[in-house]
């Protein structure tokens, strides 16, 4: 009895400094000896309530379906505390290796009087993960003079990976002595509680990690060290870059692990959301990481689980203005709102009249005191010399009368003010930015009557083909069916780019990681500024991506994590990835064209039009009333 009382002690001391409230015990006790047990756990003695269910394995036929009969919880973590002096001990410990269920979500207590190394030839055939959460628990009775007490060994077990070359480790822990009454902890066996779980484990110097590389720009039929050693060249960022961006961060995570990596190459990341490709090896786990960033769809998530960001995915469309995007002669009149232009008009009219009023008064009315024009202006020659004003311009005739000077002097003086402004407007607005298309969303792509090429990349067409945006659809109908036979369709992005900067009104689809390198190469900074940039898919963040059963997750996590807090991540982001343009306007000297010099040239020309046809009519009345003239003679 006393012995049961201080395993009871000790297994609740090691669940209370786990933070765990739940156990299974796995054992072959006599009823009494079960009894006295768990009314050790239910005294109140103990703070902790621990949660708890006995089974009796001489009860138990077989151990198939271990999880599913025995082992099914709703908890974080779930204690097992398993006797191994029991004979189907071994049993149950075989059937939870062939299950995998030595992992993070199983707090193992394996209890027996096994040596260190008896210990170690039986568990080395088992496939124990790195994330394993096992304690072997040897005792060693040690007897005082009032009452018995237990000393109790604890050792760490955790392999690295067996089916990957992981070997098991067994680390002596802590030593725990148990009486009647409670446990402490008498000595440390090892430097083992001196650092996180995971930093005892950082180092896979004995595993062959398995990791699915995407390479689209090379022919998979050359060999591996060829592929290693084009993804490994620090050269042409451009060609390439995500899967060499990844390739290099997954280089720094093996010299973080001290492990070997053995790459699984693709030309692809999937063929489906989930089969085939690089995505694919991991979701089969024929890998066991991507090397290449991908997408975290919802489908994919179902099998993975997303570690760490580790790029950013944009693709555009690009193009230049075409010349016949339509003339820009509303930059004319911008500066002021219609209710302005109609004020200004209103009283450019009204000093017309005041100075046609005045011309009169003074030929009219003061003839003695000035000299009297040769004639009387009429009506539209005052209007035209109010409009000359608003225009800059003078004229020669000028009133002599005081009140008609004012008249003028106030023309000039709203002339001069409202020209002033106008002008400032007009210039900045020509010299602000070069005209832009109108066309600014895929809807509108897909109605113009712009040519389109893309890029010929895997994860394009897939998006091509799955995505159920009404706006794609339509391109594809629109653009892409009516192009399907040409060959200038799917074209390189060295190519597609220098066709987009010769040929104004060419659309060019292409992932801006690598496409802006040959934009910067190809376009000079007013080129760059001229770009029209349409977003083709909405922009998503990559990630590197696991298994969501693997037991690397939270390794690969820390790892990361500190590639990223580091620094290490950025300069390789910044180095691999272009996301942006840079259009430095203030560098050169933007020259209007004839999207805007396009509308003066008309208004010219349809005034020279109307001038002539009513001079035309002029005539002909002046004929008219000549030969009337001629009939009443």
């Amino acid at each position: 009895m006393q012995l049961q009382v201080q395993l009871a002690n000790f297994i609740m001391d090691s669940l209370v400094q786990s933070r765990i409230g739940f156990i299974l015990l796995f054992h072959c006790w006599q009823p009494d000896e079960t009894r006295d047990f768990a009314q050790q756990f239910i005294k109140p003695l103990h703070p902790h309530l621990i949660y708890h269910q006995f089974l009796q394995m001489h009860a138990v036929r077989d151990w198939k379906d271990l999880e599913l009969r025995f082992l099914d919880h709703l908890q974080p973590t779930l204690a097992i505390y398993v006797d191994m002096k029991c004979h189907k001990a071994a049993g149950l410990l075989e059937e939870a290796s062939r299950e995998q269920l030595y992992n993070q979500h199983y707090h193992w207590l394996l209890h027996g009087n096994l040596s260190e190394l008896d210990f170690y030839n039986f568990f080395a055939p088992f496939n124990i993960s790195i994330d394993a959460d096992v304690s072997y628990v040897k005792e060693e009775p040690e007897y005082s003079d009032n009452n018995a007490s237990v000393v109790y060994a604890s050792f760490d077990v955790y392999s690295n990976g067996r089916i990957i070359g992981g070997q098991l480790n067994m680390t002596a822990n802590y030593a725990t002595g148990c009486d009647l009454s409670g446990c402490e902890r008498i000595r440390y066996l090892s430097t083992l509680h001196l650092r996180p779980k995971y930093r005892n484990r950082e180092q896979l110097t004995d595993v062959l990690l398995r990791v699915a590389t995407v390479v689209t720009q090379r022919p998979l039929s050359l060999s591996d060290d060829e592929l290693v050693l084009f993804l490994s060249q620090e050269n042409d960022t451009h060609i390439d870059s995500l899967a060499r961006f990844g390739f290099h961060l997954t280089l720094i995570l093996r010299d973080l692990l001290h492990c070997r990596m053995k790459f699984i190459f693709s030309d692809s990341w999937s063929k489906s959301d989930v089969v085939g490709g690089a995505v694919g090896a991991v979701v089969d786990q024929t890998a066991d990481i991507t090397a290449t960033p991908s997408l975290a769809t919802e489908g994919r998530l179902k099998y993975l689980s997303a570690i760490i960001e580790t790029g950013f995915f944009r693709s555009v469309c690009i193009f230049r203005t075409p010349h016949n995007a339509g003339l820009r002669g509303d930059v004319f009149l911008q500066p002021f709102s219609p209710l302005v232009w109609y004020l200004f008009a209103g009283v450019l009219s009204l000093i017309g009249l005041l100075l046609w009023v005045a011309f009169h008064m003074e030929c009219k009315r003061m003839p003695r005191r000035w000299q009297p024009l040769d004639y009387l202006p009429s009506l539209l020659s005052t209007f035209l010399i109010s409009f000359g004003a608003a225009c800059i311009q003078s004229s020669v005739l000028i009133p002599r009368s005081n009140g008609g000077r004012l008249i003028y002097f106030a023309l000039f003086l709203i002339s001069f003010i409202m020209y002033n402004y106008y002008t400032s407007v007009v210039v900045s607005s020509l010299l602000s930015s070069p005209v832009k298309s109108k066309i600014r969303t895929m809807q509108q792509l897909a109605e113009s009557q712009l040519t389109v090429g893309l890029e010929p990349l895997p994860f394009t067409k897939a998006y091509l083909n799955y995505s159920r945006r009404s706006d794609i659809k339509l391109f594809i109908k629109r653009k892409m069916e009516l192009q399907s036979k040409s060959p200038d369709l799917w074209l390189p992005a060295e190519e597609g780019v220098l066709r987009v900067r010769d040929n104004p009104g060419y659309v060019y689809v292409f992932e801006t990681s690598s496409g802006y390198a040959y934009v910067e190469r190809f376009f000079t900074a007013q080129e760059i500024c001229d770009l029209n940039e349409i977003l083709f898919r909405p922009e998503q963040l990559f990630y590197t991506h696991l298994h969501r059963n693997s037991t690397y997750k939270e390794l690969f996590r820390l790892r990361f994590l500190r590639v990223l807090e580091t620094g290490v991540y950025r300069k390789q982001r910044s180095y691999w990835v272009h996301m942006k343009l840079h259009c430095v306007a203030q560098n050169f000297v933007i020259t209007v064209g004839m999207e805007y010099f396009g509308p003066l040239l008309l208004m010219l020309i349809f005034g020279y039009i109307l001038v002539v046809f009513i001079l035309l009519l002029e005539l002909a009345w002046q004929r008219y009333l000549n030969r009337t003239k001629r009939l009443t003679l």
